[in-house]
Protein backbone atom coordinates (compact mmCIF):
# COMPACT_ATOMS: atom_id res chain seq x y z
CA UNK A 1 0.00 0.00 0.00
CA UNK A 2 1.20 3.36 -0.60
CA UNK A 3 0.34 6.79 0.87
CA UNK A 4 0.48 10.40 0.19
CA UNK A 5 0.80 13.65 1.93
CA UNK A 6 -1.61 16.73 0.71
CA UNK A 7 1.36 19.07 2.08
CA UNK A 8 4.61 17.90 1.65
CA UNK A 9 6.05 21.54 2.01
CA UNK A 10 5.84 22.35 5.65
CA UNK A 11 8.47 24.63 6.48
CA UNK A 12 9.97 27.72 4.99
CA UNK A 13 13.58 28.02 3.96
CA UNK A 14 14.15 31.03 5.57
CA UNK A 15 13.63 29.78 9.37
CA UNK A 16 14.04 26.56 10.97
CA UNK A 17 12.28 23.81 10.49
CA UNK A 18 9.31 23.32 13.06
CA UNK A 19 7.04 20.40 11.67
CA UNK A 20 8.09 17.21 10.12
CA UNK A 21 6.64 14.19 8.37
CA UNK A 22 7.00 11.16 10.16
CA UNK A 23 7.26 8.25 7.05
CA UNK A 24 7.36 4.80 7.97
CA UNK A 25 7.61 1.60 5.57
CA UNK A 26 3.83 0.40 6.03
CA UNK A 27 2.19 3.24 8.53
CA UNK A 28 0.34 6.48 7.04
CA UNK A 29 2.79 9.47 7.17
CA UNK A 30 2.13 10.87 11.16
CA UNK A 31 2.45 14.80 10.90
CA UNK A 32 4.91 15.56 13.64
CA UNK A 33 5.79 19.14 15.37
CA UNK A 34 9.58 20.16 16.06
CA UNK A 35 12.93 19.08 13.62
CA UNK A 36 13.28 15.96 12.10
CA UNK A 37 16.38 14.20 14.16
CA UNK A 38 19.38 13.56 11.83
CA UNK A 39 19.20 10.19 10.87
CA UNK A 40 21.11 7.83 8.14
CA UNK A 41 20.00 4.67 6.82
CA UNK A 42 22.16 1.73 5.71
CA UNK A 43 21.94 0.48 2.24
CA UNK A 44 19.54 -2.77 1.99
CA UNK A 45 22.20 -4.64 0.44
CA UNK A 46 25.05 -4.26 3.22
CA UNK A 47 25.49 -6.30 5.89
CA UNK A 48 28.14 -4.04 7.92
CA UNK A 49 27.51 -3.38 11.49
CA UNK A 50 28.48 0.32 11.96
CA UNK A 51 29.91 1.22 15.02
CA UNK A 52 28.01 3.68 17.41
CA UNK A 53 29.52 5.26 20.65
CA UNK A 54 28.81 8.64 20.62
CA UNK A 55 28.58 9.03 16.61
CA UNK A 56 25.51 6.91 16.06
CA UNK A 57 22.84 5.16 17.96
CA UNK A 58 20.77 2.31 16.36
CA UNK A 59 16.77 3.92 16.32
CA UNK A 60 14.10 1.94 18.50
CA UNK A 61 11.61 0.31 15.93
CA UNK A 62 8.65 2.52 16.94
CA UNK A 63 10.77 5.47 15.61
CA UNK A 64 13.46 5.46 12.49
CA UNK A 65 14.45 1.43 12.97
CA UNK A 66 16.64 0.47 10.89
CA UNK A 67 18.13 3.80 11.04
CA UNK A 68 21.07 5.13 13.00
CA UNK A 69 19.75 8.13 14.78
CA UNK A 70 23.36 10.71 14.54
CA UNK A 71 23.65 11.01 18.12
CA UNK A 72 26.57 13.71 18.21
CA UNK A 73 25.47 15.71 14.76
CA UNK A 74 21.76 16.16 17.37
CA UNK A 75 24.16 16.77 19.63
CA UNK A 76 25.71 19.66 18.40
CA UNK A 77 22.31 21.35 16.38
CA UNK A 78 21.04 21.45 20.42
CA UNK A 79 24.12 23.52 21.65
CA UNK A 80 24.37 25.79 18.31
CA UNK A 81 20.64 26.88 18.84
CA UNK A 82 21.42 27.57 22.32
CA UNK A 83 25.05 29.19 21.66
CA UNK A 84 22.98 31.59 19.04
CA UNK A 85 20.03 32.50 21.52
CA UNK A 86 22.40 33.86 23.74
CA UNK A 87 24.28 35.72 20.71
CA UNK A 88 27.25 33.48 20.13
CA UNK A 89 29.46 34.10 23.31
CA UNK A 90 32.85 33.27 22.55
CA UNK A 91 33.16 34.80 19.14
CA UNK A 92 35.57 37.27 17.93
CA UNK A 93 34.19 41.14 17.11
CA UNK A 94 34.93 40.09 13.62
CA UNK A 95 32.92 37.14 13.53
CA UNK A 96 30.15 38.62 15.44
CA UNK A 97 29.86 41.46 12.75
CA UNK A 98 29.30 38.76 9.99
CA UNK A 99 26.76 36.58 12.20
CA UNK A 100 25.22 40.10 12.69
CA UNK A 101 25.32 41.16 9.13
CA UNK A 102 24.11 37.67 7.69
CA UNK A 103 21.15 37.48 10.27
CA UNK A 104 20.08 41.11 9.82
CA UNK A 105 16.28 42.36 8.69
CA UNK A 106 15.54 43.53 5.62
CA UNK A 107 18.16 41.62 3.88
CA UNK A 108 17.72 41.70 -0.25
CA UNK A 109 19.43 38.05 -0.64
CA UNK A 110 17.93 36.74 2.35
CA UNK A 111 19.87 33.45 3.20
CA UNK A 112 18.51 29.72 4.20
CA UNK A 113 18.31 28.80 7.36
CA UNK A 114 20.18 26.04 6.33
CA UNK A 115 22.96 28.02 4.53
CA UNK A 116 23.44 30.35 8.12
CA UNK A 117 23.12 26.82 10.08
CA UNK A 118 26.36 25.65 8.18
CA UNK A 119 28.20 28.13 8.90
CA UNK A 120 27.32 28.83 12.28
CA UNK A 121 27.82 24.89 12.86
CA UNK A 122 31.26 25.52 11.90
CA UNK A 123 31.96 29.01 13.83
CA UNK A 124 30.56 27.54 16.81
CA UNK A 125 33.33 24.00 16.77
CA UNK A 126 36.19 26.76 16.44
CA UNK A 127 34.97 29.81 18.69
CA UNK A 128 32.28 29.28 21.27
CA UNK A 129 32.63 29.49 24.52
CA UNK A 130 34.19 26.12 25.70
CA UNK A 131 31.18 25.53 28.08
CA UNK A 132 29.20 25.17 25.14
CA UNK A 133 31.44 22.50 23.41
CA UNK A 134 31.68 20.60 26.91
CA UNK A 135 31.11 16.53 26.01
CA UNK A 136 31.44 17.06 22.68
CA UNK A 137 34.21 14.94 20.80
CA UNK A 138 34.75 15.19 17.30
CA UNK A 139 36.37 12.39 15.92
CA UNK A 140 40.28 12.67 13.83
CA UNK A 141 41.56 11.47 11.06
CA UNK A 142 44.09 9.43 11.68
CA UNK A 143 47.24 9.76 9.60
CA UNK A 144 49.20 6.82 8.17
CA UNK A 145 52.64 8.47 9.14
CA UNK A 146 52.52 8.38 12.77
CA UNK A 147 55.22 11.07 12.81
CA UNK A 148 52.47 13.25 11.14
CA UNK A 149 49.46 15.41 13.11
CA UNK A 150 45.95 14.13 13.12
CA UNK A 151 43.37 16.86 11.97
CA UNK A 152 39.83 17.16 12.50
CA UNK A 153 37.99 17.42 9.11
CA UNK A 154 34.16 19.36 9.68
CA UNK A 155 31.71 18.26 7.23
CA UNK A 156 28.71 20.02 6.19
CA UNK A 157 26.17 17.91 4.49
CA UNK A 158 23.68 20.02 2.19
CA UNK A 159 20.61 19.26 0.21
CA UNK A 160 20.45 20.20 -3.48
CA UNK A 161 19.80 23.39 -4.27
CA UNK A 162 20.69 25.00 -0.86
CA UNK A 163 22.81 26.99 -2.84
CA UNK A 164 26.47 25.63 -0.98
CA UNK A 165 28.94 28.20 -2.66
CA UNK A 166 27.63 30.68 -0.70
CA UNK A 167 28.22 28.80 2.21
CA UNK A 168 32.11 28.79 1.01
CA UNK A 169 32.26 32.62 0.63
CA UNK A 170 30.75 33.37 4.13
CA UNK A 171 33.41 30.41 5.58
CA UNK A 172 36.15 32.20 3.17
CA UNK A 173 35.45 35.05 4.28
CA UNK A 174 34.93 34.72 8.22
CA UNK A 175 38.29 33.10 8.63
CA UNK A 176 40.43 35.65 6.15
CA UNK A 177 38.78 38.39 7.73
CA UNK A 178 39.66 37.19 11.39
CA UNK A 179 43.09 36.17 10.48
CA UNK A 180 43.72 39.88 8.59
CA UNK A 181 42.55 41.08 12.13
CA UNK A 182 44.59 39.15 14.03
CA UNK A 183 47.85 37.83 12.23
CA UNK A 184 48.81 35.50 15.37
CA UNK A 185 45.73 33.61 15.87
CA UNK A 186 46.45 30.09 14.53
CA UNK A 187 42.47 28.93 14.52
CA UNK A 188 42.37 30.84 11.21
CA UNK A 189 44.15 31.52 7.93
CA UNK A 190 44.03 33.80 5.15
CA UNK A 191 44.80 31.35 2.27
CA UNK A 192 41.48 29.44 1.71
CA UNK A 193 41.76 26.36 -0.79
CA UNK A 194 38.58 25.25 -2.51
CA UNK A 195 38.85 21.82 -4.51
CA UNK A 196 35.94 20.79 -6.64
CA UNK A 197 35.56 17.69 -9.25
CA UNK A 198 35.62 19.45 -12.46
CA UNK A 199 36.53 22.47 -15.17
CA UNK A 200 32.85 23.16 -15.20
CA UNK A 201 32.53 23.86 -11.57
CA UNK A 202 36.07 25.51 -11.38
CA UNK A 203 35.12 28.20 -13.49
CA UNK A 204 31.76 28.96 -11.56
CA UNK A 205 33.42 29.18 -8.36
CA UNK A 206 35.72 32.07 -9.49
CA UNK A 207 33.27 34.14 -8.17
CA UNK A 208 35.15 33.50 -4.50
CA UNK A 209 37.92 35.51 -5.58
CA UNK A 210 38.21 38.74 -3.48
CA UNK A 211 39.78 40.18 -6.23
CA UNK A 212 36.73 40.62 -7.66
CA UNK A 213 35.56 43.34 -5.90
CA UNK A 214 32.07 44.34 -6.44
CA UNK A 215 31.86 41.82 -8.94
CA UNK A 216 32.56 39.00 -6.78
CA UNK A 217 30.35 36.83 -4.37
CA UNK A 218 30.81 38.58 -1.29
CA UNK A 219 29.12 41.53 -2.95
CA UNK A 220 27.10 39.99 -5.14
CA UNK A 221 25.27 38.01 -2.85
CA UNK A 222 26.19 40.53 0.16
CA UNK A 223 28.05 38.61 2.07
CA UNK A 224 30.66 41.06 3.29
CA UNK A 225 29.88 44.74 3.57
CA UNK A 226 31.79 47.06 1.72
CA UNK A 227 33.89 48.64 4.56
CA UNK A 228 35.65 45.14 5.17
CA UNK A 229 36.29 44.45 1.32
CA UNK A 230 39.78 45.98 0.80
CA UNK A 231 40.86 43.43 4.11
CA UNK A 232 39.36 40.55 2.43
CA UNK A 233 41.40 41.34 -0.18
CA UNK A 234 44.38 40.65 1.89
CA UNK A 235 43.73 37.02 1.62
CA UNK A 236 43.75 34.05 -0.98
CA UNK A 237 41.39 31.85 -2.39
CA UNK A 238 42.54 29.51 -4.34
CA UNK A 239 40.12 27.29 -6.94
CA UNK A 240 41.71 24.25 -8.50
CA UNK A 241 40.34 20.45 -9.22
CA UNK A 242 41.19 17.53 -7.40
CA UNK A 243 43.34 16.52 -10.31
CA UNK A 244 46.29 18.67 -9.16
CA UNK A 245 46.57 15.68 -6.18
CA UNK A 246 47.00 12.90 -8.87
CA UNK A 247 50.44 11.15 -9.11
CA UNK A 248 51.86 12.98 -11.98
CA UNK A 249 55.49 14.09 -12.75
CA UNK A 250 56.28 17.25 -10.46
CA UNK A 251 57.18 20.28 -12.33
CA UNK A 252 55.19 21.30 -15.55
CA UNK A 253 56.59 24.88 -16.68
CA UNK A 254 54.65 24.89 -19.66
CA UNK A 255 51.41 24.90 -17.25
CA UNK A 256 52.97 26.27 -14.40
CA UNK A 257 54.67 29.80 -14.77
CA UNK A 258 58.29 29.94 -13.53
CA UNK A 259 57.46 27.16 -11.29
CA UNK A 260 60.23 25.88 -9.20
CA UNK A 261 59.88 22.30 -7.67
CA UNK A 262 61.04 21.28 -4.34
CA UNK A 263 61.77 17.46 -3.09
CA UNK A 264 61.94 16.27 0.20
CA UNK A 265 64.03 13.09 0.21
CA UNK A 266 64.04 9.56 2.54
CA UNK A 267 60.57 9.06 1.45
CA UNK A 268 59.19 6.25 -0.68
CA UNK A 269 56.49 8.60 -2.29
CA UNK A 270 57.94 12.02 -1.41
CA UNK A 271 56.03 15.36 -1.08
CA UNK A 272 56.82 17.72 -3.48
CA UNK A 273 55.73 21.64 -3.89
CA UNK A 274 54.74 23.32 -7.19
CA UNK A 275 55.41 27.00 -6.28
CA UNK A 276 53.72 29.36 -8.37
CA UNK A 277 55.06 33.03 -8.33
CA UNK A 278 52.05 34.77 -9.74
CA UNK A 279 49.66 33.46 -7.00
CA UNK A 280 52.38 33.48 -4.68
CA UNK A 281 51.87 30.07 -2.92
CA UNK A 282 52.64 26.53 -2.83
CA UNK A 283 50.91 23.79 -3.74
CA UNK A 284 51.44 20.26 -2.46
CA UNK A 285 51.87 17.15 -4.97
CA UNK A 286 52.82 14.07 -4.89
CA UNK A 287 56.33 12.48 -6.36
CA UNK A 288 57.63 9.48 -7.20
CA UNK A 289 60.88 7.79 -7.19
CA UNK A 290 60.26 5.55 -10.17
CA UNK A 291 58.88 8.47 -12.22
CA UNK A 292 61.50 10.34 -14.58
CA UNK A 293 61.83 13.62 -13.26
Amino acid sequence: MSYEVNEPILNSPFDEPSQYWFIREGYEPELKEGRRPAIVYPPREGNTEWELGQVLKLSSPDEFFPGYEMTLVNRIRKEVKEWRRQQYPGVSRTTLELLEYWNREGREHRLFFAQKEAVETIIFLIESRTDFRQGIHIPQDTPIDSTLKAFIRCACKMATGSVKITVMGMLAAWSILNKVADRSNAKFSDIVLIICPNITIKSRLQELNPDNGEASLYRTRDLVPSHLMDKLRRGKVLVTNWHIFEKRVVADTDQWERAAAYIIDNHPATAAFVKNERLGFTIPRLYYPSEDS
